[in-house]
């Protein structure tokens, strides 16, 4: 897989044989900021198992009613608890969501 960043959340890869998630680094300016921008390409395997996560900023951004941010280490150590990916993931990452933020959270802009 190859994968660039343009200024969004970096993504997070799981593999099936290791009990952690990481980050695909890559670095890359917000698209449009600055015109002819070159942005870092890199290249990661992926074999059968392993799966790879893009998010919004909305999910590692979102602040609990005492102002702490939900955050990327804390989407890794999810990430990194779980097996199942697809729906199954997306739900869970919800219900971590909505436990983290409260009651009446709504999205900031």
């Amino acid at each position: 897989m190859s994968y660039a960043n343009a200024g969004h959340t970096l993504p997070c890869c799981k593999r099936h044989d290791e009990d952690q998630a990481d980050e695909l680094r890559v670095r890359g300016m917000p698209l449009g900021l600055m015109p002819g921008m070159l942005y870092e390409e890199k290249e990661t395997i992926l074999v059968p198992g392993d799966s790879v996560l893009l998010c919004t900023d909305g999910l590692v951004e979102a602040h609990n009613p005492q102002g702490e941010m939900f955050g990327t280490p804390r989407l890794r150590g999810i990430l990194s608890e779980r097996s199942e990916g697809g729906n199954g993931l997306s739900a869970a990452l919800m219900e971590e969501l909505e436990s983290f933020t409260g009651e009446g959270w709504e999205q900031e802009e």
